[in-house]
C-alpha cells in the first residue's frame, strides 16, 4: 500500500466530509502497485484531511467518507476571498446530511459555518407597492430587498400500511424553498423536530429570516401544520381529510 499527502494551497473550501465540517488543507492518496509488475494503479483512495477550526488542531484526517463524497459548502469568493455561499446551497447540504447514516444535523453545519467565518447570502425579492405592482429604482433596474419570510411545503407519507393506531410519517420539505426541514415520527414527534429546526434556522442566522409558514399538498398532519404557524403568529388553516 502506497500513500502520499497533497497539500493544498491557502485559502482554502469549507466542505462537507463524512459529518464534518471544516476547511480543506490537504488529501491523503492511498493506492497499490499492480502486482503483476504493470504501471496500473489499484485500490486508489482519496480522503480530505481538513482543519475543523477553533479549539481544533488542523489535521483532522477524515476516514469516514471518500473525497467523492464529500460536498464542497462554501467555495472562496473571487470578491472577499472569503469562503461564501448562499442559502439556498446550505439547503441542499442540509438534505445531503439527512441522507446520512448518522446526520451531523443543521445546527452543527451552521454553527461550525459561523466558527469558520463562512458568509451566508440571502436570497432577495422584488418590493411592491400595496397594490402589488413592482417597484424600480432610478435606473429602471426592479427595486428589491433581502427576502425573511419563507413558507415550508411539506411532503408527508405514512410509514405503516395500517397507521389507524399510532401512526408514524416521514416529513420532508422543499429545498428549492430556501430552507431544508425533515422529520420522522408520530405527529408530536414531527411537531417538536420541525419546531426545533426552526427555531435553529432563527437563532444561526442572525435573525437573518422572519416567519416560516409550514404548508403542504399532501392533507395530512394538519394539527402539526397549524401549530407550527400559529406558534409564530401565521394564520393557518390547514385541513387534515383523514
Amino acid at each position: 500500500m502506497n500513500s502520499k499527502i497533497f497539500k493544498l494551497d491557502a485559502p482554502y473550501n469549507v466542505i462537507y466530509a463524512g459529518g464534518k465540517v471544516g476547511r480543506h488543507i490537504a488529501t491523503l492518496i492511498t493506492w497499490s502497485d499492480d502486482k503483476d509488475g504493470g504501471c496500473e494503479i489499484t485500490n486508489a483512495r482519496q480522503y480530505p484531511i481538513i482543519d475543523l477550526g477553533e479549539e481544533f488542531p488542523a489535521g483532522t484526517l477524515v476516514t469516514e467518507a471518500e473525497l467523492e463524497d464529500c460536498r464542497t459548502l462554501c467555495p472562496i469568493s473571487k470578491i472577499t476571498g472569503k469562503p461564501a455561499t448562499n442559502l439556498y446551497w446550505v439547503a441542499n447540504i442540509i438534505e445531503y446530511d439527512f441522507q446520512q447514516m448518522e446526520p451531523a444535523g443543521a445546527e452543527y453545519i451552521l454553527e461550525r459555518m459561523k466558527l469558520l467565518d463562512c458568509t451566508i447570502k440571502l436570497p432577495t425579492e422584488e418590493v411592491k407597492d400595496e397594490n402589488g405592482k413592482t417597484l424600480y429604482e432610478e435606473d429602471g433596474e426592479k427595486l428589491t430587498t433581502t427576502k425573511y419570510d419563507y413558507e415550508a411545503t411539506l411532503s408527508i407519507s405514512p410509514t405503516k400500511a395500517s397507521w389507524e393506531k399510532d401512526p408514524e410519517y416521514i416529513v420532508k420539505s422543499n429545498k428549492y424553498e430556501g430552507l431544508y426541514f425533515e422529520a420522522f415520527g408520530s405527529p408530536e414527534e414531527i411537531y417538536n423536530d420541525l419546531s426545533y429546526q426552526l427555531s435553529v434556522y432563527k437563532q444561526s442566522l442572525f435573525d437573518g429570516i422572519g416567519s416560516v409558514k409550514f404548508c403542504t399538498n399532501d392533507a395530512m398532519l394538519a394539527d402539526v401544520i397549524n401549530r407550527l404557524n400559529r406558534k409564530q403568529g401565521i394564520e393557518s388553516n390547514a385541513i387534515d381529510i383523514y
